[in-house]
């Protein structure tokens, strides 16, 4: 798994080598000591968020795989945190993707 901050753009194989790449593309400007990378084996569980203007964001929660039993709280508790956000402040996710 090769994941970072922004919106997945480009994911493959290098050919002949046994590794993968991903390329991630994040349209707005956020200071560095917001950047994040991460690279293991983990397991990984999905949803969708859908924003109050209608806009679809994939939701993904990584996790070491014994651990996958527990991810299912931390996927409500980031669904009910993005409805709050624009429940109270009116702020969409800015993406379409989180991770």
């Amino acid at each position: 798994v090769l994941l970072s901050n922004g919106n997945l753009v480009k994911a493959g194989d290098v050919e002949g080598t046994g590794r993968h790449f991903t390329v991630w593309e994040d349209p707005f400007v956020k200071p560095s000591y917001l950047f994040a990378l991460v690279a293991g084996g983990l397991g990984m569980i999905e949803d969708e968020f859908v924003t109050m203007s209608g806009r679809k964001v994939a939701l993904r929660i990584y996790v070491e795989k014994h651990n996958l039993d527990k991810a299912d709280f931390a996927m409500v508790s980031l669904i009910k945190s993005m409805k709050w956000d624009e429940d109270v402040y009116g702020l969409e996710y800015d993406l379409d993707l989180f991770n």
